[in-house]
């Protein structure tokens, strides 16, 4: 089974459309099992879409828009005879121009929930988080898998994460967290992660083969004075034997395609 997450940076990049196909095009080729995105943003301004059947609404009702990045992602797959079940759910305003929110993309339907664990829910305030969590199956099984676009740690990370625990807390299935979590390798909030009572593994040190490191630019918004920061993260319960981990988009094999690099991760059942 595959997996992918990247934060998209979504309608702020330079040559846009070029890096939307280059993204069609990697995705198309490696034919990932499910897709966590983040940063995936629509324009507040533009029109209203209309939606078919392989849109999956959250718990939590959305208005989606013509420019919303995961549609225009999922459609673009389409063309290239790649189907996807997608959903969105919208966290915040970004940049006083854009509904920003998460997305999961997966090959089979899936029920979809979302859930706030920031403290504010006020939309024109960037601390307002949720997350978005897919019951879906791979290889004949089912997961739970989470998309998520966390504070830093000084930001509210802890009470978030208490929040997201809070609401796992009863499920059942094997678990699959994956997203920009804005707290360092081995800092105080990738400590709590792993303190949790799901023994999480992450993907880079339980792999058989791990390839890459950082998962970010250099000085990108929110770590102006870093020279880059292994923030995105894949971590899985027990239930998986971690085969691969590979940082992507990172200008080496593939396209830079986000100021964040994508993680990719092969994995088995145990």
């Amino acid at each position: 089974m595959k997996f992918l997450t990247l934060n998209c940076h979504s309608w702020l990049e330079e040559n846009q459309t070029e890096k939307l196909n280059q993204l069609v095009k990697n995705i198309a080729a490696n034919d990932y099992d499910v897709i966590c995105l983040q940063e995936v943003n629509q324009l507040v301004k533009s029109e209203v879409a209309v939606l078919d059947d392989w849109f999956i609404p959250s718990s939590t009702d959305v208005v989606i828009h013509e420019d919303n990045f995961a549609l225009r992602l999922q459609e673009q797959l389409q063309c290239v005879e790649k189907d996807y079940y997608w959903s969105w759910c919208y966290n915040h305003i970004g940049y006083d121009r854009f509904h920003e929110g998460v997305a999961i993309l997966a090959k089979t339907p899936f029920i979809a929930k979302d859930h706030l664990v920031s403290k504010t829910t006020d939309v024109a305030d960037y601390h307002t988080r949720r997350i978005l969590m897919a019951l879906t199956e791979v290889d004949g099984q089912l997961l739970q898998v989470v998309s998520s676009h966390f504070s830093w740690w000084t930001k509210g990370f802890s009470a978030e994460w208490e929040k997201t625990q809070a609401f796992l807390a009863t499920n059942s299935y094997p678990l699959v967290l994956m997203g920009d979590f804005n707290n360092p390798a081995h800092t105080p909030g990738y400590e709590l992660i792993l303190a949790s009572d799901w023994q999480l593994q992450d993907s880079f040190y339980a792999a058989k083969k791990s390839v890459g490191n950082y998962t970010t630019l250099a000085k990108i918004a929110g770590w102006e004075e870093s020279n880059g920061e292994r923030i995105d993260y894949i971590f899985m319960t027990p239930e998986f034997k971690v085969v691969t981990h590979e940082v992507i988009f990172d200008g080496g094999k593939t396209p830079i395609v986000s100021d964040h690099f994508g993680v990719s991760v092969t994995a088995q059942w145990q």
